[in-house]
């Protein structure tokens, strides 16, 4: 049969494109059956082939020929170069008549009598710190509500509301207020023994069904997590969800040979099955801090020394699911390391018996405060309630709806200056704050899907994490008289400290003696808030023939509030003529309501329902929480919320 002439015109246009294509794939097929034959030549050789070149060329040098030169021959005891940094000698010359002790110089074979005296001073070169202030603020805000299909879903404005209820109920919880963010206020000696006195105040966590530790003073020290005493710190890395965790085969680091283009990576083609991911969120709120400004193995005070350290950790976690998949379960972890290291300034002798005074003293003067201080803030707050209702019918199905990655991090490093001596004629402050608060909801409604996992890969992880290390331990005594006197001395009398500070019997035995005097307070704060609150409060409804086979994972969440400080120094001897305090306070406080805390639902469920009928909150009439789906449609209207299962 005959074409017409546009048929014709397109079954050449086909042909054509076919032998085109045809080409191009023999072509490809080709050059890859070429480099893995080479490759495979290359393989069966031992050695690689060496190639040697020869070639006799002799230039013609010109008029001149070419001079030899041979290096120097080095000393045989060669002279170190003098130091750049640290004391610096300046060398004096005077022209001055003959000793009189000395025999006499005959005046007209030499004329003049000279004696020449080189007198070496030592200058002690330094750089004078000052005050390091930083101010950090963090915040996430998200709101990744996805909806796929149509269904009768959980209202997702009262779903957040419930979290902000369980947010203030978190709030309640904590051992005192977050300190001030005001350098101002602790110049002032009240404020912080006002803290000082909260701390020693009783502390009554007002919420029922709460679980509470607190430790004070001594009690404080150590490894504590979960109210327990342990050896070691839980790492976060090892506490992960299945989901979060980075696979440990080990990679070939063999180069490969072939161009990147061919590569055919199983793990780039699509995973067969059937997948629906609601939660898998990762929430990181992280601090590192690292403060090594000023120390000194001794420190004068002419005020007080008052030194705080407060930890408040905080959970509230609903995590009841309903439905098929089981429930995920959360595994709450609070840490706190508290701990102080013995550090000796190495560059005093140990055990040294001179009883010489010091040779030199250099005095830094700052005629201010001194102040050293870190402010972080960090918040997440992030809703993830995803609705789903659909069918499962296709080879192979993927729902990523969830999934989301929020990290906060600080990193801060403060290095400044070491002293033999520092001299405060105000107070000593020195104040750790960290409080950490997490709030997770994580209620599901799973109707459809594979049964939920029973080795608990699924559990979310909810972790606090506190680390205050202290290098360098403080003894304190009293002041004695010389010392006392010295301190009263001003910049007019340099003179005077100098000679009060060579004469003093503490310091005898140093070669040379640098001192810091600060007219002042020396203030050295680390205050940190980490608040983060996930909703995960999904509704999955899958059908269709393979709905059965659908792996959900409506948990696996990880949330994590880390603080590390790290205040390195040395043993320090602490004289305050006004008196020495220090304090530590632990708090660590949890509200749970998951399978296996059913006893304290109803507890938690008034709660968060008076909180929200007080801030006048949507929801609060019907219980603490919208009516939504449950395990049917028929009984969708009497269903109570995955919150009130959380508090429920």
């Amino acid at each position: 049969m005959s074409f017409d002439s546009v048929t014709e015109k397109i079954a050449h246009f086909i042909g054509s494109f076919d032998l085109t294509i045809e080409k191009a794939r023999l072509r490809d097929q080709y050059e890859e059956f070429t480099a893995m034959r080479r490759k495979a030549e290359l393989d069966e050789l031992e050695e690689p082939a060496k190639i040697r070149i020869k070639a006799d060329l002799e230039l013609d040098p010109g008029k001149y020929g070419p001079l030899s030169y041979r290096f120097d021959t080095p000393p045989a005891t060669p002279e170190l170069p003098p130091p750049t940094d640290g004391p610096e000698f300046e060398t004096v010359v005077v022209l001055e008549p003959p000793l009189s002790d000395g025999p006499p110089l005959p005046e007209a074979t030499t004329g003049l009598g000279a004696t020449f005296v080189i007198e070496q001073q030592l200058e002690i070169v330094t750089e004078l710190i000052g005050s390091a202030v930083t101010y950090t603020f963090q915040t996430i805000f998200l709101r990744d509500n996805d909806v796929v299909g149509e269904g009768d879903f959980r209202d997702v404005d009262q779903l957040i509301a419930l979290a902000e209820a369980a947010a203030q109920v978190a709030a309640s919880m904590h051992a005192f207020a977050v300190p001030s963010f005001s350098i101002s206020d602790y110049l002032s000696v009240e404020y912080v023994e006002s803290l000082a006195e909260a701390m020693l105040a009783p502390i009554n966590v007002e919420v029922e069904g709460a679980v509470v530790y607190q430790f004070h003073g001594e009690d404080a020290m150590g490894v504590i997590v979960n109210g327990e005493y342990v050896d070691e710190a839980p790492e976060w890395e090892d506490l992960l969800p299945a989901h979060h965790r980075l696979d440990e085969e080990e990679e070939d680091e063999t180069p490969d040979m072939m161009p990147a283009e061919w590569a055919q990576d199983e793990e780039d083609e699509f995973a067969e099955g059937h997948t629906v991911i609601a939660g898998g969120n990762l929430a990181i709120n992280e601090m590192n801090a690292t403060v090594a400004w000023v120390d000194a193995p001794y420190i004068a005070v002419g005020g007080k020394a008052i030194e705080l350290a407060m930890v408040s950790q905080v959970a509230v976690v609903s995590d009841t699911d309903k439905g098929t998949n089981g429930g995920s379960g959360t595994n709450v972890v609070h840490s706190s390391t508290i701990e102080v290291e013995g550090n000796s300034a190495p560059w005093l002798k140990k055990g040294s018996s001179g009883d010489d005074a010091p040779a030199y003293v250099h005095v830094d003067w700052i005629t201010t405060d001194l102040i050293v201080a870190n402010f972080v803030k960090q918040d997440i707050d992030a809703t993830d309630i995803d609705h789903i209702d659909a069918e499962i019918s296709a080879t192979t199905t993927l729902y990523a709806l969830g999934d989301n990655e929020l990290i906060d991090v600080t990193n801060i490093l403060q290095l400044g200056s070491y002293y033999d001596l520092i001299m405060i004629e105000g107070d000593m402050i020195s104040v750790d704050a960290f409080v950490q608060t997490h709030v997770l909801l994580d209620d599901d409604v799973v109707m459809g899907g594979l049964p939920g996992p029973i080795d608990g890969s699924d559990e979310n992880l909810v972790m606090n994490e506190v680390s205050l290390k202290k290098e360098g331990e403080d003894t304190y005594q009293a002041m004695h008289d010389s010392m006392a006197d010295a301190m009263t001395m001003g910049e007019d009398d340099m003179a005077a400290l100098e000679e009060a500070l060579m004469n003093d019997p503490m310091f005898a035995g140093m070669e040379q003696m640098r001192v810091l005097k600060i007219d002042g307070s020396l203030v050295q704060v680390n205050v940190a808030e980490q608040s983060t609150m996930l909703a995960d409060q999904d509704d999955v409804y899958l059908n269709g023939p393979h709905a059965d086979e659908t792996e959900v994972l409506a948990g696996s969440n990880a949330m994590l509030n880390a603080a590390n400080v790290t205040k390195a120094g040395v043993d320090s001897v602490v004289m305050a003529q006004d008196g020495a305090f220090s304090d530590l306070l632990l708090h660590q406080a949890s509200l749970l309501d998951m399978p296996t805390n059913e006893d304290i639902a109803e507890m938690t469920n008034e709660a968060i329902a008076a909180i929200m009928e007080e801030a006048g909150m949507p929801g609060h009439d019907n219980g603490i929480g919208p009516n939504g789906n449950d395990l049917t449609p028929s009984e969708m209207a009497n269903s109570s919320d995955g919150l009130q299962t959380m508090l429920a």
